[in-house]
């Protein structure tokens, strides 16, 4: 974990504690969610193998479309698993505003990423979501889309070898194809300072919001663009509709023999064999 986050954690104590999730928000978001789940086409399998009781840790890769795989995720948790609230690690820009002054994303389960917080979830013997590769692998390039890089995240593992919890992979084929990202994105955060401002390692290039820049740039040139460029910033913001297939893989117990790195080896490649079979099942990346 971070010094940025720890630092964060010593201004805001309160947020060893801050659960605010409320099982009644999931069950809205989850049925407002459904829109959108049908718009992607969900489909999900595998949730008999998330233990019904105890802490357990559901390691899942992250993508470009965070919050919509968050409550997509969400629905489909209390569609199968309706006698379990589900808590998630979420990184402190949900703190920050605008996020903190509706923070819904802590009704529905979030609470501040960080070991303290996450021991202190599973003593509860909550299922904890948490996404290793953060903000660098849900940035990762389009061409990247099939790849499951933890990028030596594997702080997962000591949490579950400490605290005894299962680990539970978790695969999302199909949301990193609801945008089109560029390379560049740790670049960004090079040049403008959002490392130290908001924590955050990398920013997102997306195909759209290039050219929406470009278009925006020409029309001030020529005016007569600008419902171009209104078009492309639309198309900027409204993913595409890729076919999200989730699939939660049986739970993987640390072995005492094992080192960390060989623990989260064995998770990464679990997850990316299971992967590499939704990605054959697929005629184009977004079907």
């Amino acid at each position: 974990m971070s010094d940025t986050s720890d630092s964060f954690l010593a201004e805001h104590p309160e947020l060893l504690e801050d659960d605010r999730t409320s099982a009644m928000a999931q069950r809205v978001v989850a049925a407002l969610v459904r829109p959108l789940a049908a718009y992607h086409s969900v489909r999900s399998s595998g949730w008999d193998n998330v233990p019904r009781e105890g802490g357990c840790l559901l390691v899942a890769n992250h993508n470009i479309a965070a919050i919509q795989e968050a409550f997509i995720l969400l629905r489909e948790w209390v569609r199968n698993l309706p006698e379990r609230p589900a808590r998630g690690l979420m990184h402190r820009i949900a703190w920050h505003a605008p996020f903190k002054w509706f923070p819904v994303l802590q009704w529905i389960g979030g609470v501040f990423a960080h070991p303290e917080v996450a021991r202190r979830a599973l003593a509860r013997g909550d299922a904890l979501l948490v996404f290793p590769g953060g903000d660098v692998q849900a940035m990762r390039p389009f061409a990247d889309r099939y790849k499951i890089d933890f990028y030596r995240r594997i702080g997962f593992v000591r949490m579950a070898r400490e605290t005894g919890v299962p680990i539970v992979p978790t695969v999302l084929c199909g949301a990193h194809a609801t945008y089109l990202m560029l390379p560049g994105a740790e670049a960004v955060t090079r040049v403008v300072p959002l490392r130290k401002w908001f924590g955050v390692k990398a920013f997102p290039v997306t195909v759209g919001a290039v050219t929406s820049l470009g278009m925006i740039a020409s029309s001030l040139a020529m005016p007569l663009l600008w419902p171009a460029a209104l078009a492309t910033l639309a198309q900027a913001a409204v993913a595409l509709p890729s076919r999200i297939d989730i699939e939660v893989l049986p739970p993987i117990t640390v072995r005492p023999d094992e080192s960390d790195e060989a623990a989260a080896e064995r998770v990464r490649v679990a997850m990316q064999d299971a992967m590499d079979r939704m990605a054959r099942q697929r005629v184009t990346p977004w079907f």
